[in-house]
């Protein structure tokens, strides 16, 4: 019994094992990431449902944020800034009940033009695509 006992305490940490060496991608740096937003629109990768929504980042500190239409009216507009290599916005009401109305994130960059958003705490904002 007590060499079964053990197998069972090992195993979870055998789950682990594969996660623990894997290496997350670095951030972009500021100067990469102030390529990337500033005067670019990005088309946000939908998690659930149909749509698209798109983010118009203008260098001038104002971002544009449209659903369904990558040009048009807005739905929504704030602000953006550039601290380091986080990018921060505030819009005015657009992701208030999710709790995105205003976030900080850092852009990581997945490859084969997905990007992703990644908050401090290192969970997805959301993913993305640069469309011009």
């Amino acid at each position: 019994m007590k060499f079964r006992s053990r197998r069972l305490l090992a195993f979870p940490l055998l789950l682990l094992l594969p996660c623990s060496g894997s290496q997350a991608a670095p951030p972009l740096g500021a100067e990469a990431a102030k390529r990337l937003i500033s005067d670019h629109t990005w088309q946000q990768q939908q998690a659930h449902g149909p749509g698209k929504v798109y983010w118009s980042w203008k260098a001038d500190g104002t971002v544009c944020l449209r659903t369904e239409d990558e040009t048009g009216k807005c739905a929504d507009t704030g602000r953006w800034t550039l601290e380091g290599d986080r990018t921060c916005y505030e819009l005015t009401w657009w992701g208030a009940s999710a709790g995105r109305k205003s976030a900080c994130f850092r852009v990581v960059d997945r490859g084969k033009g997905l990007f992703e958003a990644v908050q401090d705490n290192g969970l997805t904002l959301f993913e993305f695509s640069p469309v011009r």
